[in-house]
């Protein structure tokens, strides 16, 4: 069956900074992508894409197996690509020919023959409009975070479900002698992956799961709900707290808690990050933190898309985008959010909305080159033997012109 995964744009929008640079299936909130999910959920089905049109290029190069934006479909199932799906859900929607899904008034499921796929698409396609079909209607009942701290809060509950699609108690990998493990059932260790004496992995909360390749230092200590990607390193004596998921190639040192780390993201020393969202290919500066509580205890705000949001949460702490990099000794306060392609260095705590391509030197904004910054990321991908594309170069070129 074809399963179609659509962006709605504005709520993608409202997903910035991480969706600045990718389509909003790309988000992370447990141990998977939006996407990962249900390709691993339901891997033999055949995958299309609706998303924005300037991330189109992008995602073309990423999927080069999978069609973007056509301007023809077939008869199958659509999905919305910010909404957290299991597989539960997803065979509802399958067995029910003929339907849309609708949530909170916005429709985020269909189950579609060619003729009506193509009659939404003439209308104005998935990413702009909601269908007007003479369909029927069934309301679902999902998640669909509005705004990243949404997506940071429930990552707990998603890390716990995502759990039991792991052989849970089983390991596959080396743990050292001297290395003290919480409820042992609890946790996934996978394929040649390290864990070296002195670490303690506490799943009494909830699950651990170490992906493939992973490297864990001594003295570390690790709580669950815990998700730790391929070729991630975690350094000595990191602790890392509950509700926390790290995306792949990540270097982890120092404290973490109820944080998401999309992946290919460094933060190797002592700093305190919580209840964050970090994009990718970004590095933490030694003794970054970020506040995550006011000292007054009230409701924290995000600047999102041009206003002020009440997050209606007192935890809610930074939102960095790719590419992005502090200084040492760099501090945050709660709700700040930093676009892509930023360097912050300096005293005090900056500006709380912080558009892409901003330099902040010790409090004073100034623009990031353009040059600079695409010789600064080839390096960087390089590095992990990845290459800084065209495509994403002409992506951010074009952030920089409307930011």
């Amino acid at each position: 069956m074809n399963i179609h995964i659509f962006e709605n744009r504005q709520r993608a929008l409202n997903l910035n900074p991480i969706t600045l640079t990718r389509p909003a299936f790309e988000v992370r909130c447990g141990a998977f992508t939006y996407f990962e999910r249900v390709k691993h959920l339901f891997p033999d089905e055949q995958l299309v894409f609706f998303v924005r049109e300037e991330i189109k290029g992008v995602v073309e190069e990423r999927y080069p197996g999978i069609r973007v934006n056509p301007a023809e479909v077939k008869s199958g199932i659509w999905l919305d690509g910010s909404t957290y799906w299991n597989r539960e859900m997803i065979m509802s929607i399958m067995d029910s020919s003929g339907h849309l899904f609708i949530s909170n008034g916005t429709v985020v499921g269909a189950h579609l023959d060619a003729k009506m796929g193509s009659e939404w698409l003439e209308q104005g396609g998935p990413v702009l409009v909601n269908p007007d079909l003479p369909l029927p209607e069934k309301e679902i009942s999902v998640q669909t975070p509005e705004y990243l701290w949404e997506c940071v809060h429930l990552n707990e509950k998603v890390l716990e479900e995502d759990s039991l699609l792991f052989d849970l108690g089983m390991c596959f990998g080396n743990v050292d002698d001297g290395v003290h493990v919480v409820n042992e059932k609890n946790t996934y260790i996978g394929k040649r992956s390290k864990i070296k004496a002195g670490t303690v992995l506490d799943s009494e909360n909830g699950p651990i799961i170490v992906g493939d390749n992973v490297t864990i230092l001594s003295n570390s200590y690790l709580q669950g709900p815990l998700y730790i990607g391929d070729g991630c390193v975690i350094k000595a004596g990191a602790r890392i707290y509950g509700g926390t998921a790290i995306g792949p190639g990540c270097k982890i040192g120092g404290e973490g808690e109820a944080s998401i780390f999309q992946g290919w993201s460094n933060k190797q020393h002592d700093g305190f990050i919580g209840h964050a969202y970090i994009g990718e290919w970004v590095n933490l500066g030694a003794d970054t933190n970020n506040s995550d509580l006011k000292n007054n205890y009230s409701n924290i705000s995000v600047f999102v898309n041009g206003k002020n949001v009440d997050t209606g949460s007192k935890f809610v702490g930074l939102f960095m985008g790719d590419h992005s990099k502090t200084g040492i000794n760099t501090m945050f306060n709660t709700g700040t959010s930093v676009g892509p392609a930023c360097n912050i260095v300096g005293y005090g705590f900056p500006t709380k909305n912080i558009p892409p391509f901003t330099w902040v030197v010790n409090r004073k904004i100034r623009r990031h080159l353009f040059n600079k910054f695409v010789e600064t990321a080839r390096i960087v991908k390089e590095r992990r033997e990845q290459v800084f594309s065209l495509s994403e170069e002409l992506l951010y070129r074009q952030i920089l012109e409307k930011s």
